[in-house]
C-alpha cells in the first residue's frame, strides 16, 4: 500500500476513518480470514504509530473478548457440547486448565496465531473472564505494536532493500516461533 493510497483511505472515510480503523480489527475477531496484519499496517500508516496502533488494539481486544464471552455464554448448548467431546479439544482444555493463561498469552503475542480458535477454546476452559481480558490486553498490544512498528513506513520498505530484508526476516522468525509454540501448546499429544 503506497502513501498515496493511505491518504486516499483517510480522505475517503474522513472523520469516520477512526471508526473504520477500529471496526476492521474488531470484525477480524469474528471472521479470522480477514488480514489483521493489513488492517494494522493501514491504521499505522493512516493515523501514525500511536493512534493507529491504539485503534487496532482496541478493536481486536474488543472483538476477541466478545467472541470469548459469546462462546462462554453458549457453552452448555448441544453444539458446544459436541465440540467439547472431541478428544483434541478436551486435551487442549485440560492443558489450559492446568497451565493457566501463560500459554494463551504467548500464543496471542504472535500475529499468525489463529486467535479465533484460541478465543473459542479459552471460552470452553475454566479461565475467568477477567484474567482472559488481561491476557488479551497485554498480548494483543505486543502483537499489534510489533506489526505496527514493522509496517509504520511501508514506502521505505520498497526503497530500502536492507529494511525490507530486516522486516521480512523478523516476520519469518516470528512466524516460525509462533508455529512452534502453537504446535507445542495447541497440539500437545500427552496433555
Amino acid at each position: 500500500m503506497t502513501e498515496t493510497q493511505v491518504q486516499q483511505w483517510v480522505e475517503m472515510f474522513g472523520s469516520l476513518g477512526y471508526i473504520v480503523a477500529f471496526l476492521l480489527p474488531f470484525i477480524e475477531a469474528f471472521l479470522p480470514v480477514l488480514p489483521i496484519i493489513v488492517f494494522v499496517i493501514v491504521n499505522v500508516n493512516a493515523y501514525g504509530w500511536f493512534i493507529g496502533t491504539l485503534l487496532a488494539w482496541l478493536g481486536t481486544v474488543a472483538g476477541s473478548f466478545i467472541v470469548f464471552l459469546c462462546f462462554r455464554r453458549f457453552t452448555h448448548t448441544k453444539y458446544m457440547k459436541k465440540i467439547q467431546r472431541r478428544k483434541a479439544v478436551q486435551r487442549l482444555i485440560h492443558f489450559i486448565d492446568r497451565k493457566g493463561v501463560i500459554p494463551i498469552f504467548i500464543l496471542m503475542c504472535f500475529p499468525f496465531t489463529p486467535s479465533a480458535l484460541v478465543n473459542i477454546v479459552a471460552s470452553l476452559s475454566h479461565i475467568k473472564a477477567r484474567a482472559y481480558l488481561i491476557v488479551l490486553l497485554v498480548s494483543k498490544f505486543i502483537m499489534i505494536g510489533l506489526v505496527g512498528w514493522l509496517g509504520k513506513d511501508i514506502t521505505s520498505l520498497f526503497s530500502s532493500p536492507l529494511r525490507l530484508a530486516t522486516v521480512a526476516s523478523v516476520i519469518i522468525v516470528v512466524w516460525i516461533i509462533g508455529r512452534k509454540l502453537e504446535q507445542h501448546f495447541m497440539h500437545a499429544s500427552k496433555e
